[in-house]
C-alpha cells in the first residue's frame, strides 16, 4: 500500500469528487511519469490542482525531485507545441491533397495529363477519358467504339467473365459506373468537384487502368499497345 500523505489525500480526494477519481488521476500520473513513487505522484495530482505541496511535504529532497518532474513536465509540453507548430505551419506541406501524382506511380498518361487543380471536374473527366482510351486500345479497336460501347465490346470478349457470376456482374457495372458516372457526375453538378474529390478519383481511375490490363492478360486478349504512350495518338502503354 503507497504511504500517501493522508492529509492531502483527504483534500484531494474531497476536491475531485471520491478516493476513486484521486486513484484514478494518480493512475494517469503514473502512465506520464514511469518509476515514480506513488506519494509522489499524489503531490503532482495536487499541483495541478493549484494545491502548495510544501504545506505538506516538508522534506527538501522530495520538494526538489518534484520540482525536477514538474520542470521536465513543462519541458516535454514546449517541445511537442513546437513541433506542431513547425509541422502545420505549411498548409501546402500538410495538405495530402498537394501531393505530386508522380509519386504514386500512376499510369503513365495519367499522372502527366491530369491534375489536381481547378477546374475539378475537367480533371476528372480527363482522368476517367484515360480509363476509356486505355480500354480501347487495350483491346485494338478503333475510335468508333467510346464511351460506354467501350464496357460493352470488353463484356462481349469476356474480359469481365468470372468463375462466379456475381463477380462478372461487378466487373462490368464498375466499369459501366466510371463511365457512366465519374465521368459525367462533376461536369452536371452545379457546384462543381471538390479538390479531395478529383485527388480521390485519379488515383481510383489509375487503379481501373490496372486491373483492366491484368483481366485482360487472363483473358488472354492479345496487348495491342506499344512502349510509347500518349492519349492523343494510337498506342498505349503496357502495365505492369
Amino acid at each position: 500500500m503507497a504511504k500517501y500523505n493522508k492529509e492531502l489525500f483527504k483534500v484531494l480526494s474531497k476536491k475531485i469528487g471520491s478516493d476513486a477519481g484521486l486513484y484514478s488521476a494518480i493512475r494517469r500520473k503514473e502512465e506520464k511519469f514511469k518509476a515514480v513513487k506513488p506519494e509522489i505522484l499524489l503531490y503532482l495530482v495536487a499541483n495541478d490542482h493549484k494545491i502548495k505541496i510544501s504545506k505538506y511535504e516538508k522534506d527538501e529532497a522530495i520538494l526538489e525531485k518534484i520540482d525536477g518532474l514538474l520542470q521536465r513536465d513543462v519541458e516535454q509540453i514546449s517541445s511537442v507545441n513546437k513541433t506542431k507548430k513547425n509541422t502545420f505551419s505549411n498548409p501546402k506541406e500538410t495538405d495530402p491533397f498537394t501531393i505530386s501524382l508522380f509519386k504514386f506511380n500512376l499510369f503513365s498518361d495519367l499522372a502527366r495529363e491530369c491534375k489536381v487543380r481547378k477546374p475539378y471536374s475537367k480533371e476528372i473527366n480527363q482522368a476517367v477519358l484515360n480509363l476509356e482510351v486505355f480500354m480501347r486500345k487495350r483491346m485494338g479497336l478503333d475510335e468508333s467504339v467510346y464511351g460506354i460501347k467501350v464496357v460493352d465490346e470488353a463484356n462481349k470478349m469476356n474480359i469481365f467473365t468470372r468463375k462466379i457470376k456475381s463477380e462478372s456482374e461487378g466487373l462490368s457495372f464498375l466499369y459501366r459506373a466510371a463511365i457512366l458516372w465519374l465521368r459525367n457526375s462533376g461536369a452536371h453538378k452545379k457546384k462543381g468537384a471538390e479538390k479531395e474529390e478529383c485527388f480521390k478519383i485519379i488515383l481510383f481511375t489509375d487503379y481501373l487502368i490496372k486491373l483492366f490490363d491484368e483481366l485482360c492478360e487472363n483473358a488472354k486478349i492479345k496487348n495491342k499497345c506499344t512502349k510509347s504512350a500518349s492519349i492523343n495518338s494510337n498506342s498505349c502503354i503496357k502495365t505492369n
